[in-house]
């Protein structure tokens, strides 16, 4: 996939993607489509006596994907976009030209502004009846059962949650009903952690210890123990993220023992399941939002992404990403370095540029006169001449 990269100077080609965006993001007449911008900016703050030096980590910032419910745009990157990196999920991030590093007592600012369309995913109708069997998903897909990463269900640590999951599953070879029971299981057993927004990811066996089979997790805690149940009994699954757009998310906080800020508006993170499901394909399931277990399909149809605008973010199918945000943590802690993380999506254009965004209204204006001008001393001289052809 290109990426679309625009000087944060280059205003009047900013502004040329602004006109054409209806050309650029072809959609359905039928189809309600809604613009967002979302600025990501961090801070890094060295307040220790010796340099900091940056990691690859600290220069990556995500490139929202572009899907058939998603288009997406980088408008500004500052620094530039110096080259891009993709994982081994597919992620496409973007490395900006940082600094080698930064002195005692000095700091560096870089942030990212994407233009984004969005629409609501659209699901089909789906029942148990209807549902295809485990025998019915193709062989290809094997990849997104192995066990490995957050879902290593055949270690010692994860075992017991296989071994659930089979007993769960019984000689059910119904996919659709199969995922059901595993939700209803993981709806009973584990509790929502309400307002802890900042705590970290966990893997399944600290959200369903083994020595109680009660525990706590959050959307993608809840979302990593249904995907290591499902994989375990041949079920294709996958984490994906990302967030909801509305104007009641906002997060104020810090983590880390200090070290990491976060100033949130206009999105809330989530977590869901994607799983395959024949004769369908991949649909999602979600846990702790609109969930009911006097509904058991409404992981599905009353699934987030079925009702919200959202912004996909990081898709994890074999990465630890867990293991991966442990070792940042754990680096940022014992520095000396202050990171401070700010981001907004909105309907307008972030304000921080609205002085280059008048400066283009001032050159649009002159283009403007300019033209009236034109048109004027036409007009002119064409009266002129029809004066003089009456005389």
């Amino acid at each position: 996939m290109r990426m679309e990269y625009v000087k944060a100077s280059s205003i009047l080609i900013i502004n040329l993607i602004f006109l054409v965006s209806g050309m650029v993001f072809k959609v359905s007449e039928t189809t309600s489509w809604e613009v967002y911008y979302y600025e990501l900016k961090i801070s890094f703050v060295n307040r220790g006596l010796n340099d900091y030096g940056f990691t690859l980590d600290d220069k990556l910032f995500l490139i929202f994907s572009n899907t058939s419910i998603q288009k997406t745009c980088i408008l500004e990157a500052r620094p530039r976009v110096k080259k891009i990196h993709e994982d081994i999920d597919g992620n496409l991030w973007a490395e900006l030209d940082f600094p080698e590093k930064i002195g005692p007592g000095e700091n560096f600012t870089a942030n990212i502004v994407f233009m984004i369309n969005l629409t609501i995913r659209s699901l089909p109708h789906v029942s148990t009846y209807s549902s295809g069997s485990i025998f019915e998903i193709p062989m290809e897909l094997t990849n997104y059962t192995s066990s490995s990463g957050v879902w290593n269900y055949n270690s010692t640590e994860l075992s017991y949650i296989a071994e659930l999951a089979t007993q769960i599953k019984g000689n059910d070879t119904n996919v659709l009903r199969i995922i059901s029971k595993m939700v209803g299981f993981i709806s009973e057993r584990v509790e929502y952690p309400y307002g802890e927004e900042l705590r970290p990811p966990q893997y399944p066996n600290q959200t369903l210890p083994k020595s109680s089979l009660r525990g706590r997790g959050d959307c993608d805690d809840q979302s990593a123990l249904l995907i290591a149940m499902l994989r375990s009994v041949g079920i294709p699954s996958y984490l994906q993220t990302g967030g909801i757009i509305s104007n009641s998310y906002g997060i104020t906080g810090s983590t880390w023992d200090g070290h990491l800020h976060i100033y949130s508006r206009g999105i809330g993170w989530h977590g869901w399941v994607e799983a395959y499901v024949p004769p369908w394909g991949w649909l999602p399931v979600d846990i702790t939002y609109g969930y009911s277990s006097s509904e058991p399909l409404s992981a599905i149809s009353k699934s987030a992404s079925a009702r919200e605008f959202i912004l996909q973010s990081e898709k994890y199918s074999n990465i630890d990403y867990i293991a991966k945000s442990r070792e940042v943590e754990e680096r940022i802690r014992k520095s000396n370095v202050y990171v401070y993380v700010e981001e907004n999506v909105s309907k307008t254009y972030p304000s921080s540029n609205s002085r280059r965004l008048s400066n283009y209204e001032l050159i649009r204006f002159v283009i403007l006169l300019i033209l009236l001008i034109a048109i004027a001393v036409l007009a002119s001289r064409f009266l002129k001449k029809m004066s003089l052809a009456t005389c």
